[in-house]
């Protein structure tokens, strides 16, 4: 994955699917190779699986300094700032920086696209997710029903595509953090039908949402239904990312904490 000319002090794990020095890159290098396939900011050309810690945010902000000197409503600065604040949030654990990355981009969009463009409601669940991550369980909740509610107007009669997927299973996140599991269950069902029919039943969102249905379902006393599908998902996830991989050991955490809920409410 590496040009020549690489600087040896920028070498960090991809954080990818990739195994062993395959799994080392330079930034520099990943910065070559994007400004050729722009896919290459986001995902791994050998693995196809999208890059995670460090690779992640040091990629993220080489792309924001090739654009953040571009009017504040340039479509390519926006969409860049927008990922960075995601970036941010989930992968440095700078909070107060991803904030003020989404509420500029938020305002802008709101301003020139509308509150109904795709783009827009994208900025809004993103915000949503960072309340939710925050503990603003009130605000993450008010942000994601606009989203769900502008969705279903905009969608009609047609097939749900993946925002659609994205945005009910945020909502269904935030009911979840709530406590309000019967109202989660069926926005996690609706939102894993959609991932199911468009990307398969293997897919990592595929996987995330079969996770946030089975701690619905955890929530609601159905043990062995919950446990099941979180088993099923840690496995598949290990099979796809391999057992080192973050999001794999998410899934794996998970389930460990759902075994030790259930084993105490047994005892109960």
């Amino acid at each position: 994955m590496c040009c020549d000319g690489g600087d040896s002090g920028g070498l960090l794990s991809t954080g990818c699917a990739c195994r062993g020095s395959g799994g080392w890159a330079h930034v520099d290098c990943l910065v070559q190779l994007a400004t050729c396939d722009v896919e290459r900011w986001v995902s791994c050309s050998i693995c196809r699986q999208d890059f995670t810690g460090d690779m992640e945010v040091a990629l993220a902000r080489a792309r924001w300094r090739r654009v953040q000197d571009r009017p504040e409503d340039d479509a390519e600065r926006l969409f860049v700032a927008n990922n960075l604040a995601v970036t941010l949030q989930e992968s440095a654990g700078d909070y107060e920086g991803s904030l003020r990355l989404l509420e500029e981009v938020l305002a802008v969009r709101r301003r020139i696209l509308g509150d109904d463009h795709p783009d827009t409601l994208d900025s809004i669940t993103n915000l949503a997710l960072h309340h939710t991550e925050t503990g603003g369980y009130e605000a993450a909740l008010k942000l994601s029903e606009e989203v769900v509610a502008a969705t279903r107007r905009t969608v009609g009669d047609e097939p749900a595509g993946e925002e659609a997927a994205h945005s009910i299973g945020s909502l269904a996140a935030v009911h979840n953090l709530m406590g309000n599991c019967q109202l989660a269950e069926p926005l996690h069902r609706e939102a894993l039908e959609i991932r199911q029919r468009l990307l398969g039943s293997e897919h990592v969102d595929t996987l995330n949402s079969t996770y946030g249905l089975a701690h619905s379902i955890l929530g609601l006393g159905r043990y062995v239904e919950a446990l099941g599908m979180l088993e099923r998902v840690a496995s598949a996830a290990n099979k796809l990312l391999g057992a080192a991989h973050p999001t794999a050991q998410h899934f794996a955490d998970g389930l460990a904490k759902a075994q030790a809920k259930v084993r105490a409410a047994q005892r109960d």
